[in-house]
């Protein structure tokens, strides 16, 4: 028997019913080994979907243009081609998926180093997609 892993869930939603966060159980998130396939690698730019506006040093949630990621695939963030105003932390989704299933990122966490906005369209950062088995 392995130990239990927890994934914890950050969303805008929890807010509402008084949480900042939901803790679960998952299975299936053991280590593993896969074959990665860099021949075929995706470099794909992460796009704001919506205006979300910043002071300096916020983090905050930003949704992105959908992002195909399939299953086994590893997702490395490129630190060339970024925002000028702060730095993208990560891309995912608010429905917790093992990466060995198809996914798709529909939000980004975004840092701000000054008082700005993201606009829709706007470039927060690229991410290498490379497929794996």
């Amino acid at each position: 028997m392995s130990e239990k892993i927890y994934v914890i869930s950050c969303s805008r939603d929890l807010l509402s019913l008084g949480m900042d966060r939901l803790r679960t159980a998952v299975e299936g998130m053991e280590e593993r080994t896969i074959s990665l396939d860099w021949s075929k690698v995706r470099f794909v730019p992460v796009i704001a979907d919506e205006k979300v506006a910043f002071q300096g040093g916020d983090s905050q949630f930003v949704p992105i243009k959908p992002i195909k990621i399939p299953a086994n695939s590893v997702v490395i963030q490129s630190y060339y081609g970024v925002n000028g105003m702060g730095h993208l932390s990560c891309i995912g989704s608010q429905e917790f998926k093992r990466p060995d299933e198809d996914r798709t990122a529909d939000v980004s966490v975004f840092q701000s180093r000054i008082k700005a906005s993201v606009l829709k369209g706007d470039l927060l950062g690229q991410v290498l997609i490379v497929p794996g088995k």
